[in-house]
């Protein structure tokens, strides 16, 4: 018997004890795991929302460089507020859990707030998608002369290969911002998941 064999069987024949946790201290850990994470969500949607807003105030010559829709401008507009209840959404979520005294509430709290970021990131996601494909073809027409003489020298052949181009680098883009807030919200609500999971055997 080699060397190896003799360590595993002493290994075996000596398990380590370690010391068990009870129903009150799994909790308060969890609990605390899951405050700090809804914790840090709140603060990077809030950051986000702070940078985008310094962007627009900024860069106040933006939509002057570019003859955009009225509903674009307007929907532009629009979107701070829906993303500002969404962060208050979170603050709030961050709230609940840390005044949360029991594991049912707490479950339904880390399931609340999964809800809101998903809501959240496919708000964005569309928002993204349609003013991209607006901005691509504003652009491009605009660089042809206008909407006038693109219409009026245009043929399906260019409407239909500027149609694939913008569904094609607005697919790149939404994936692009997709992979961004995998990487800001994705692996935070993962922690959160291993927790909503390990709450859930102390309900049962």
């Amino acid at each position: 018997m080699d060397e190896l064999e003799l360590l595993k069987k002493d290994w075996q024949s000596n398990p380590v004890e370690y010391p068990e946790l009870s129903y009150d201290e799994i909790y308060k850990m969890s609990h605390a795991k899951s405050s700090s994470i809804v914790k840090w969500i709140f603060y990077i949607s809030l950051i986000e929302f702070g940078v985008g807003l310094l962007l627009i105030l900024l860069n106040p010559k933006i939509e002057s460089q570019i003859e955009f829709p009225q509903w674009i401008e307007i929907m532009s507009y629009a979107t701070f507020p829906v993303i500002a209840v969404f962060v208050y959404f979170f603050y709030k979520n961050y709230k609940n859990i840390t005044a949360t005294d029991s594991v049912r509430k707490l479950i339904k709290s880390i399931l609340k707030t999964r809800r809101t970021v998903k809501y959240y990131v496919l708000f964005n996601l569309v928002v993204a998608g349609i003013f991209s494909c607006v901005g691509l073809y504003i652009g491009y027409v605009n660089t042809e002369g206008g909407a006038e003489q693109f219409n009026a020298n245009a043929h399906f052949a260019e409407y239909a290969t500027l149609g694939i181009v913008i569904v094609l680098v607005t697919a790149g883009i939404i994936a692009f911002f997709y992979g961004v807030y995998y990487l800001l919200y994705g692996i935070l609500l993962k922690r959160l998941n291993k927790n909503y999971k390990e709450l859930k055997k102390l309900e049962v």
